[in-house]
């Protein structure tokens, strides 16, 4: 029986193609990122979501840091929906419905968005200024919103191929891009797009990345560069959480020390639940009142 990472990501090129090239695959990283009370229709926005995300995040070259955000609009039940992805590949995220919102399993993304929701993209460079793109979402999937990002934002014709397993938890998917300086790179961006979307979830989920490859583009000359890891990595600690506590003001902090329960939080991102003794409240309210 094979063996290979559930949890990766791996970038390459054609020889007589100017298009370059992501494929992923993801199943752990889902054992957080996904809450068991989320609808299906959630768990499967934020599976693709975080796909998509480590795609375009892979392609930025200069220590940048991505937020891929849905909103819902005005009349939708979505609030958000995001992925926030670092350099190593690591990512957190979460989504939220709006109070008192109620949807059905198999609602699709236009169902939980409305007519005027949108996808931004939101970069943090390691040196530079932050920027932003928004798109409307017009379309039935994330990646074909990101396309439109790309043509229309970027005029970086991009094309996405992403298979969800929602019984299993798993999603991967290709992303395919021109090369800008390369002539004729349209065409072989529609030739190499219809050999990528015969790519099977059986293909993408079985096997190994480089070989899902060599089946796909089995009479093309390609250049693989290896697997790079895909983890979640939630930002959340205890003393984090203390430091929020210490936000607030006195005397609610007096109040919540007076309980013998203590108090907990819980982290949006990733479930885990932090608790805090009566004697920690006490230490803090004594801290901010000196």
């Amino acid at each position: 029986m094979q063996t290979f990472n559930h949890n990766s990501i791996e970038r390459f090129l054609f020889d007589n193609h100017g298009v370059r090239g992501e494929i992923t695959r993801l199943k752990t990283p889902f054992e957080d990122l996904i809450h068991d009370d989320y609808p299906d229709c959630l768990k499967k926005i934020m599976m693709e979501l975080a796909v998509s995300s480590v795609l375009v995040a892979s392609t930025l070259k200069d220590g940048s840091e991505i937020m891929v955000q849905i909103r819902g609009g005005k009349d939708a039940p979505l609030k958000y929906a995001l992925i926030n992805i670092r350099q190593d590949l690591s990512f957190y995220g979460s989504c939220a419905l709006k109070d008192n919102c109620a949807v059905d399993n198999n609602a699709s993304i236009h169902d939980l968005c409305g007519q005027d929701g949108i996808l931004a993209l939101s970069v943090f460079p390691q040196n530079g200024v932050k920027w932003q793109g928004i798109v409307a979402l017009n379309n039935e999937s994330i990646g074909a919103t990101l396309e439109d990002y790309f043509k229309n934002s970027q005029q970086l014709p991009t094309r996405f191929f992403i298979s969800t397993d929602l019984q299993e938890r798993q999603s991967g998917g290709i992303m395919l891009q021109i090369i800008p300086e390369v002539e004729g790179n349209i065409e072989s961006l529609e030739h190499l797009s219809v050999l990528s979307a015969t790519l099977s979830a059986k293909e993408l989920f079985t096997l190994p990345l480089d070989e899902s490859l060599g089946r796909l583009f089995a009479h093309e000359e390609t250049k693989v560069f290896g697997e790079k890891e895909v983890l979640f990595k939630c930002i959340c600690s205890k003393s984090r959480c203390e430091n929020a506590l210490m936000q607030l003001d006195p005397a609610e902090l007096k109040n919540m020390a007076e309980d013998p329960k203590g108090t907990s939080m819980t982290c949006q991102h990733c479930g885990k639940t932090y608790t805090f003794t009566q004697e920690e409240l006490a230490s803090m309210y004594r801290k901010i009142s000196q």
